[in-house]
């Protein structure tokens, strides 16, 4: 009988997250965001503050329509960043 109880404990326990896996599920908004910038868009890279204008798309998610990276024009030639890399700064004139 306990074998069994056990066996049904462990199955639950397999399919729910703990509570460190739970923050490092969730997006946020600013990467969702990204996933849909259009060329020529003004962008920075977050691992450097390295400014660039995006190109085109690069790779898609598997749904085809969101951006995975894109191809940023930079002052030193054209390189391919990850959605996650960088962010859109504010447009205010």
């Amino acid at each position: 009988m306990i074998a069994r109880e056990l066996a049904l404990m462990w199955g639950y326990a397999w399919g729910v997250p703990n509570a460190k896996e739970k923050p490092m599920m969730k997006i946020d908004e600013t990467t969702r965001a990204n996933r849909r910038l259009t060329a020529g868009t003004m962008v920075v890279s977050k691992e450097d503050g390295e400014p660039g204008r995006i190109v085109r798309v690069s790779t898609f998610r598997r749904n085809g329509v969101d951006a995975w990276s894109y191809v940023v024009e930079t002052q030193y030639g054209r390189e391919i960043w990850e959605v996650g890399e960088l962010f859109v700064p504010d447009q205010k004139d």
